[in-house]
């Protein structure tokens, strides 16, 4: 056999090995391919639900000022001098503010129902009561939150035996 006669013998050959290689390889660029675009949006959703997290863990903390402001505004003097009445108007302004950046950020008052409902309300008493059902709430005692769908926090009442 001459030499230009082995060189086409083993031609096929080397195709059909480089042609497996290819596919080999190109399978394993779709896979990689595939593998980043979900890391991707793998990372998309988590990046979006640390932001979310941050922000309920700063609008939790200022609930308690926003619940400092409902219990100052609910006590108010009949006979209240003119100064505290400036000051209280000045109070309640500022509580105005602090619900429209809560409405701003879709962050609601939890809806105040009759029956506890263990995913909206932490029942943080019970009370005997000849007026309420077992299981009814009989007062709340502090407002719940929540954001979009997910509760930011519980409202805590008072549920009757």
């Amino acid at each position: 056999m001459t030499k230009k006669q082995d060189e086409n013998a083993n031609k096929p050959k080397e195709t059909l090995e480089t042609s497996t290689e290819c596919n080999e390889w190109k399978e394993k660029f779709i896979r990689a391919s595939a593998d980043l675009e979900n890391f991707q949006r793998r990372i998309t959703k988590e990046r979006a639900s640390w932001v979310e997290q941050a922000q309920a863990d700063v609008f939790i903390d200022l609930l308690t000022i926003v619940d400092d402001f409902d219990r100052a505004l609910s006590h108010h003097d009949k006979e209240e001098s003119q100064e505290s009445q400036f000051m209280r108007k000045g109070f309640e302004l500022i509580y105005q503010a602090l619900y429209k950046l809560l409405d701003k950020y879709q962050i609601k008052e939890i809806d105040q129902v009759k029956v506890f409902d263990p995913e909206k309300h932490e029942a943080v008493t019970q009370v005997d009561s000849v007026e309420h059902e077992s299981g009814d709430i009989v007062h709340v005692l502090q407002k719940g939150y929540h954001i979009n769908d997910r509760v930011l926090r519980a409202s805590k009442v008072a549920v009757a035996k």
